[in-house]
């Protein structure tokens, strides 16, 4: 991926849904208004593609995903003098559907897509209404089965940004000493892919009360030249940019002054700007 650096300060949000994901409030342009007047220079739209289960509820259809598309060419052509806008796609890895997401992803000029795994070998682990929120299932286990689909989706190259990666400590459940070894070899893939690492700020309106990634993720992605971008995964309007200003000295304590934005899959680097 080609990389280009600059010394713009920018305050963006690439984590972003829409109603079509059937599970967040409001249209597309409430949250463009909220983010214009909490001063952000760029957003993405990053709704769900989740291909794991037939008509699944939370998530866009495949036939969806065109009108999706327009919708956000055509707010980015509106709002082109006030705010930037981007394009792209939260796509849940599953190995049966590999094929599929690759003709989707190329049948269209999104901006970025991230890469996410929410039901690692089919246990949903980010409801809270699942069983892994209740308790239940052996931590070690689940934590297992987690990394070894990270691993698989790790070795696919239709994404530009891992979302959320420690999405499994969302209920307080953390990540286990035993595991921090495989963090590691994660890290280090992630380092040789030159893929990027998002800074999701919702967790900290979730259980666990900690940005995904944790402070010590962040800095060995830090050491290992993992760059990153930053997103609130919002669902609401209100949540745009929910986090921001309290997730700035973490990860500047963690040695980054730069975050990537991205324009037709190529990334960027601007300036943290806390303004």
């Amino acid at each position: 991926m080609n990389q280009e650096n600059t010394n713009i300060s920018c305050k963006i949000d690439y984590h972003i849904h829409t109603m079509l994901c059937n599970h967040a409030q409001n249209g597309m342009e409430a949250y463009i208004k909220k983010a214009v007047s909490a001063g952000f220079d760029e957003i993405c739209f990053l709704d769900h593609l989740t291909l794991s289960e037939p008509g699944n509820k939370l998530s866009m259809a495949p036939s969806e995903v065109p009108l999706y598309f327009q919708a956000v060419q055509n707010l980015k052509n509106r709002y082109r003098h006030v705010i930037s806008i981007k394009a792209g796609l939260e796509i849940d890895y599953h190995p049966e559907y590999i094929e599929l997401i690759h003709s989707i992803v190329e049948s269209f000029s999104f901006d970025v897509i991230g890469g996410s795994l929410h039901f690692p070998g089919g246990v949903d682990v980010v409801s809270h209404k699942s069983d892994w929120s209740k308790g239940e299932y052996e931590t070690d286990h689940i934590y297992r089965l987690y990394f070894e689909y990270l691993d698989k989706m790790l070795d696919n190259d239709y994404f530009d940004f891992i979302c959320h990666i420690d999405l499994m400590k969302k209920f307080g459940r953390n990540l286990p000493k035993c595991f921090e070894k495989e963090f590691d070899v994660i890290i280090q893939k992630i380092a040789n892919k030159k893929l990027v690492v998002e800074v999701n700020t919702s967790g900290y309106s979730h259980p666990v009360n900690d940005a995904y990634p944790s402070f010590d993720i962040l800095k060995k992605c830090f050491e290992s030249g993992v760059e990153i971008t930053i997103g609130s995964d919002a669902h609401d309007p209100e949540n745009i940019g929910r986090h921001y200003e309290k997730v700035l000295p973490v990860v500047i304590s963690a040695g980054y002054k730069h975050f990537c934005v991205f324009t037709e899959r190529k990334r960027f680097l601007v300036e943290i700007t806390a303004k």
